[in-house]
Parts: C-alpha cells; structure tokens; sequence
C-alpha cells in the first residue's frame, strides 16, 4: 500500500509537470503518466522502503527485443545504401535494416553514418534519466524523455563517459535520423522506425543562456512503449554496466542481466562465440583466435567485476584441426545471483501491483 501510494504520488507530480521544449510540443502531443510508467521508475531496495530512492540510483532497466538488436557499430562509416544484420531472441531468427542517418557537412557535401557506441551510451543515459529524474512522460502514448543537455552531460561524465555539447547534439540527431526495420526470418517486416522518432530541441541561443533550464525531448523506439506497457523490461545494474572498460562486457552483462533469470551455481549460462558475434554486433576480426582474444578479455574483465566466478571453453574444431567456434560455460558469483533475485521479485511485486489497480479499475 506504501508503494502505491507513493507511485499514486509520482503520477500526480508528473502530470503536473509539461515537456517545456517548445508550445508546439504542448499544443499538439496529449500528455499522460500512465501507471505503467510509474512502476518502470520505480526499484525496490533488499531491506528498507525509506532506501528505495538510493537502490534506484544504481538500477535501470533491460527491455525486451530491443535491447536484443545489433543496432550499434564500432565503426559507424556508411558503406553502401543499409546495413543487414542477423540476430536470434529467445529462439526466434530476426533482420534488422539499419539505414544510415544523413547530414549536411560544413562543405553542403552530404554525410551519411550509423549509429555508434557513444550512440548506444546517450541512449542508455536517458532511460536512465527517464527512471532516476520523474522525467519520463508519456505523449501521444508514446514513451519517452524531458531532459536537459545539462543533465544529459551530467550523468554521462557521472559514469566516465564525458561527451562534449556538439557530440551530444550530433548523438540525438543521429538516432532520429537512423532506420531500423526489424523483420522476421521470412522477411515479414515487423516494424520500422527511427531509435528515436520525435526530438525536440531548443535553440543554440537557448542552450548557451540557460544550459540547465532549456529542456528537450526524446520519444523512445516503440518496441521501449510496449516494453514499458507489458511489464516485459527487467532490472539491471546500470551503474556497473556503465563502468566497463569494453562495450563487449556491457553487452554481455545486459543480456546476462536480461535472460540468465535462473542464474544459480548449478545452473551455469552456455554460450557460443559464433553466437556472442553474431548478436552484439561487435566487430569481427578476420582471425578466429584474434575473437577468441577479444572475448576472453570480455569474460575476464566480468570475472573482475564479481559478475562471474569461473568459466570454461570448449573449443570446437572442424577440417585440419582449424578452429570453429567455442563454446563457454559461465558460472555466476553469489553476487550476480543476488541481483538476479532482486530483479525477479521487482518483476513480481511490479505485475502484482498492476493486476490489482486493473481489477480496481474494473470494479469502478
């Protein structure tokens, strides 16, 4: 009762509040706070409800398909008209479309990139602001984000990563010009739109005279709106995810995070590197054993951070002993184990708290 009456709280707050980007945004886009949002924002901590806000600092959240497409480059220079990329969720083969965002250079010549890991790191901050600041809003039933460029900068330079203004305003432009068209394995389009569809921005003269007062806003993917609407996102550790040296790492503890629901000491997770490559989208080196280097440093550095206690690899061989692929096996530590508990009764305590304010609704 304690929890809903403070997300019943929230809500009013937030609907009090206005994305104070431009009046057009305000004339046109209906505003809303569904419960739904409220129960994304909100973390539980292991042991008191007063230290709810600081568990909340930590804390994020995975979502469901999305986060799951290789839709971020290690080097985002266009080659050719699109970009294809298989990937497998839960089983299911998916393509994803990723057609490049287009400028204008200095020289009216036209420029043309993907989106890249400083891309995928803006976009991790501001769901990470949509959860931590009452940012997050609804409009037009969309999900997204009020923020300033002061608070963005902030919490990247919080987390390590420091991104000058310019990049920053190159970043979200980049992610709401980039296409992605997700389609099945028959070639059915599933859906397609920008990483971001709707950026508002205010001015340049805007920003320079008040950095902490002029706001903008960000609509999130629509696959992040049914995410939030279905309860389908999980909790994560944000502050960890976002202190690692490799965006390999990041990647992988995201998707332990996310699918490893059963992380237990005998329950170890199996993986393949074929498969490590293939859906994180990372750069594959021309030498198998280069890739092999490359993820033994990833597991290593998971190893460091208390996310794993031990792992082993079979290498799998073909013609004239040439390396295939590896197969790793990866124990989680107690600790990885315990995060994983936590994120398994927010789930619960989140869908529990629905179904009762539905079934509330329904006797209204």
């Amino acid at each position: 009762m304690v929890a809903q009456t403070h997300m019943g709280q929230r809500a009013r707050k937030a609907r009090e509040q206005d994305v104070h980007s431009t009046a057009t945004a305000r004339n046109q886009l209906a505003q809303t706070y569904p419960l739904q949002l409220a129960l994304f924002q909100t973390f539980f901590s292991d042991k008191n409800p007063s230290d709810d806000a600081t568990a909340a600092e930590s804390y994020s959240n995975t979502i469901e398909l999305y986060d799951a497409i290789p839709k971020y480059m290690a080097h985002p220079k266009v080659q050719g008209a699109k970009l294809e990329r298989d990937f497998v969720h839960r089983g299911t083969a998916y393509t994803v479309q990723i057609w490049p965002a287009h400028f204008e250079a200095r020289d009216r010549s036209e420029k043309k990139c993907y989106p890249s890991y400083r891309e995928e790191l803006v976009e991790e901050a501001l769901r990470k602001l949509a959860c931590d600041r009452l940012n997050g809003v609804y409009l037009d039933d969309g999900a997204g984000v009020r923020f300033t460029l002061y608070e963005l900068k902030k919490e990247l330079r919080s987390r390590g990563h420091d991104i000058n203004l310019q990049s920053l305003i190159e970043s979200l432009n980049i992610c709401n010009r980039v296409v992605l068209s997700v389609c099945h394995a028959d070639g059915k389009v599933m859906l397609q739109s920008a990483i971001f569809p709707v950026l508002l921005l205010g001015s340049k003269q805007e920003w320079c005279k008040n950095p902490k007062e002029t706001y903008c806003y960000v609509q999130f993917h629509p696959f992040i709106t049914r995410c939030i609407n279905r309860l389908t996102y999980r909790q994560f550790n944000y502050g960890a995810y976002m202190s690692y040296r490799h965006r390999l790492s990041r990647w992988l503890h995201k998707r332990l995070a996310h699918n490893y629901t059963q992380a237990g000491i005998l329950n170890p997770y199996t993986i393949r590197m074929s498969t490590i490559l293939r859906d994180s989208g990372t750069y594959i080196f021309a030498r198998a054993h280069d890739n092999v280097r490359h993820v033994d440093k990833v597991l290593e550095e998971l190893t460091e951070r208390e996310v794993l206690l031990s792992r082993t690899k079979e290498v799998l061989r073909g013609s004239r002993n040439s390396l295939v692929d590896v197969k790793y096996s990866l124990l989680p530590t107690m600790h990885f184990i315990q995060e994983v508990k936590k994120a398994n009764v927010r789930t619960a305590k989140l869908t529990e708290q629905l179904q009762r304010s539905v079934g509330k609704d329904l006797e209204e």
